[in-house]
């Protein structure tokens, strides 16, 4: 026969908790539909005479400092029924949907180069080709991504700031409403691109700046589209 209910309240009287105190540390660990639990349910767990479900039982072995929850409910040499079996695959299952008991995979990193000099979000700055580090991002960057650069200026709030970087993919070309980095004339824009029966314009995210066309005579040039 299972001591289940002796090794809960040896735990608690080891520990020299009251009923109080582990009723009241067990509510961190209980979801907001089981927060009723009181002092007279430890009573009857202890007593052998009521089971906690799945989700009660996993937050009083971990208000008693159990990591391991099968050391608090299992004997040493189980034998379990089919209904036991059944009810260890409920917590398994249970402990496996829940985030702060389940391992996170380490995140995918890779390395992408960052240009030093900023793009301007503003006046305009000039791109150094050169000018480069190799930065190491993780998933939250668009897989599509080839380069980054920081921003400077605000032209482009809300959306991108100053000192952001931005994640481009490298293009020659690209259609009305995307978001470029591009030169105009030797100066580094980041800026939303305008095609239309107007001609080529960059457009500022901040209302406060005027558009920039971009004249024949000029020297234009994406670089690329900005992803991220």
């Amino acid at each position: 026969m299972s001591n289940w209910n002796k090794r809960i309240r040896a735990a608690r009287e080891a520990q020299k908790m009251t009923r109080e105190m582990v009723v009241q540390k067990m509510q961190q660990f209980l979801p907001e539909s089981e927060k009723a639990v009181s002092t007279r349910s430890l009573m009857s767990w202890e007593a052998g005479e009521r089971e906690p479900r799945v989700t009660v039982g996993v937050a009083l072995a971990k208000a008693l400092g159990f990591e391991d929850v099968a050391v608090l409910y299992l004997d040493s040499e189980p034998k379990l029924n089919q209904a036991g079996q059944q009810r260890l695959g409920e917590y398994r299952s249970m402990l496996l949907h829940t985030a702060a008991f389940t391992e996170k995979p380490e995140p995918t990193l890779r390395l992408l180069p960052v240009y030093l000099q900023p793009a301007s979000a503003g006046t305009g700055q000039w791109l150094d080709d050169d000018a480069q580090e190799m930065t190491e991002v993780d998933e939250s960057v668009p897989t599509k991504a080839e380069f980054g650069v920081r921003i400077a200026g605000d032209s482009m709030e809300p959306r991108f700031v100053n000192g952001q970087t931005v994640w481009v993919k490298a293009a020659q070309d690209a259609n009305n409403g995307d978001i470029v980095l591009c030169t105009l004339n030797d100066q580094g824009y980041c800026k939303k691109l305008r095609k239309d029966e107007n001609g080529i314009a960059l457009i500022s995210l901040n209302k406060k700046y005027a558009p920039i066309p971009v004249r024949e005579e000029d020297e234009f040039r994406i670089a690329g589209i900005v992803v991220g």
